[in-house]
């Protein structure tokens, strides 16, 4: 799927030749759009004076300051022409203009190049109030020479930001988010787009940085079609009240049926049901079709959770189109590999996949608000059998003191000894109800069995947050429809499964059986996995269902909303004291 087709006045280097442009369009469709550039003709018109900017005036122009090249002010900010792509552009261009869009005669291209490049913004998610295109309009109708220059280094400048902006190449995420280290690589912006319009082909171009990954592609035309259903205003929203179920009666159900009739999940009322107050069997399986495309339990009725998402504004669901679009953008154009386990967090949910095949899909639980589970990139390695638990302090103090003024026998209960007390391992003696946070400075070990809170399998892999994939005890904590429960690590449901998955060619047959009998014998023990498994731990809001259609799931660190409130105010502007806090608890063990 590609973008919207730029058009323009490219010049390509023929010098002082009037250019004219001839547009070619065909209708852009959600099915296909056409990637259409320009037909140039050059005609020598001696009578008429050379309308475009001369190579020396460009020259001298780019050698002055920041101020004297262009500044814009807009509605979302100011707008600086950025003086080092230009002088990268037009230097391997011996300073020839590009673009011949001055004068009433390219007023048409003009308004065609602005047009398109409107639309590939909009298509990309990203925002026309960050682009000077109302200047251009301006700037195309004055005769004078400095607007020549100003329009010619607008022009330029404006399909740099936006290869660099579909590149993802606007923000440093490292920055932004706890634990992101996933980069695009690097490519040279201003010297492909010469080269690109040298060959006409721009479009091609931006169209090429965009993600490859059909997940993006299918996040721009979702991102349409949102953007088509909030033309018509906003969708209606549901009165709070007890929760909906099939066969109910009232304004509440109409106020259902509308809402969900805006985003197409429903039809019309049934005949003789003028208002549609009646919550029949069609209405329910339109419900429950909703709550499997948003990760909720899809039992048919409307209870809070359901009702929270559907009371979600039109514009939040756009803005978290656009921020998963933005995280695309910034991953490596191989992502995911072919053979990788794959964590998100808002959707509870761990993909394993061998040879692009998913092989294994299951629950997991994620941290908590409090205690995120962060980005990671990194490779499985070793697998460790009935681990022991090295207690973080903060977590010991936060988490267990307080089981401990309610029961001093906490810690032998559950298995845990105090390191270095050997004549009290388990604490019998120490008064904890009357001991203080600070005062607490004891390093716990919770030995392996059937309370540890690790469970039986432990994968380990390196990052900077003492965070790994685990199981658990607690079973029961995976029949909740929201899982962020844990203290930063992804716990498992199926550990064995996935121990099965990791250790397959590894000397000594691990299959289920063995997997069973050791974990049975209650002794630690590390294993090397042979082929070590790539593992990303990654945060989609929304995305492409397996039937094709869009899925969202609840922006449950606010990292969509804080990623759109950066962009609003401008990147490299973010004051680092924004950033989402993960405590590392390095070198200690999270849970």
């Amino acid at each position: 799927m590609r973008s919207p087709p730029l058009a323009g006045g490219d010049r390509g280097g023929v010098g002082s030749a009037r250019i004219s442009v001839l547009f070619k369009r065909r209708p852009l469709t959600l099915q296909k759009l056409v990637l259409i550039f320009c037909l140039l003709i050059a005609t020598a018109t001696p009578a008429l004076a050379d309308p475009l900017p001369a190579p020396e005036d460009l020259q001298k122009t780019l050698a002055a300051d920041t101020a004297t090249i262009g500044t814009y002010g807009l509605s979302a900010g100011i707008y600086t022409l950025g003086k080092d792509d230009l002088n990268v552009f037009y230097a391997v261009r011996e300073y020839k203009p590009a673009w011949s869009f001055v004068g009433p005669e390219n007023a048409a291209a003009l308004h065609s190049f602005i047009d398109s490049i409107s639309q590939t913004i909009a298509w990309h998610g990203l925002l026309r109030e960050d682009y000077a295109l109302d200047e251009m309009h301006s700037l195309g109708t004055s005769p004078d020479s400095d607007s020549r220059i100003k329009l010619e280094l607008l022009v330029t400048d404006t399909l740099l930001r936006v290869a660099h902006d579909v590149h993802g190449d606007d923000a440093d995420f490292a920055e932004l988010y706890p634990g992101w280290n996933f980069k695009r690589a690097d490519t040279d912006i201003p010297g492909d787009l010469v080269r690109a319009v040298a060959a006409s082909s721009v479009n091609e171009y931006i169209d090429g940085l965009m993600p490859k990954n059909p997940a993006y592609s299918a996040l721009a035309r979702d991102l349409r079609r949102y953007n088509e259903i909030a033309i018509k205003g906003e969708w209606p929203r549901i009165d709070p009240g007890p929760i909906l179920r099939p066969k109910d009666h009232g304004p509440r159900v109409g106020q259902l049926r509308a809402r969900l009739i805006a985003e197409g999940y429903a039809a019309q009322a049934p005949a003789g049901d003028n208002k549609g107050y009646f919550f029949d069997a069609d209405l329910a399986g339109a419900v429950a079709d909703y709550q499997l495309h948003n990760g909720l339990d899809g039992d048919g009725n409307i209870g809070s959770a359901t009702l929270e998402a559907l009371n979600t504004p039109l514009a939040v669901r756009i803005n978290q189109i656009r921020a998963n679009m933005e995280r695309w953008r910034h991953m490596p154009e191989d992502f995911p590999p072919a053979r990788t386990i794959i964590v998100n967090i808002p959707d509870f949910s761990i993909d394993i996949r061998d040879n692009g095949q998913t092989v294994y899909r299951g629950p997991v639980i994620v941290g908590q608000v409090e205690r995120k589970t962060p980005f990671i990139d990194s490779i499985i390695r070793s697998m460790i059998i009935n681990p022991s638990w090295h207690v973080p302090e903060k977590i010991a103090r936060a988490d267990i003191l307080p089981k401990l003024r309610k029961d001093p026998h906490y810690l032998e209960k559950l298995g845990f000894v105090i390191r270095g007390s050997d004549s009290d391992p388990h604490g019998k003696y120490i008064d904890w109800k009357n001991m203080a946070d600070d005062e607490f400075n004891f390093h716990l070990r919770q030995q392996p069995g059937a309370m540890n809170s690790l469970g039986r399998l432990k994968f380990d892999f390196a990052n900077d947050f003492a965070v790994y994939l685990h199981g658990t005890p607690h079973q029961e904590l995976f029949k909740k429809n929201a899982r962020a429960l844990s203290s930063g690590c992804v716990r498992l449901r199926d550990p064995e499964l996935v121990a099965e998955i990791l250790l397959k060619g590894t000397a000594g047959d691990w299959n289920a059986g063995h997997i069973e009998d050791e974990v049975a014998a209650r002794k630690t023990r590390w294993i090397e996995i042979k082929e070590p498994m790539p593992v990303s731990v990654v945060y989609w809001t929304v995305f492409p269902g397996e039937d094709g259609r869009v899925e969202f799931r609840r922006d449950l660190y606010d990292y969509d909303n804080f990623l759109i409130e950066n962009l609003k105010a401008g990147l490299e502007a973010t004051d680092s004291e924004q950033k989402p806090e993960i405590d590392p608890q390095a070198p200690a063990n999270r849970l």
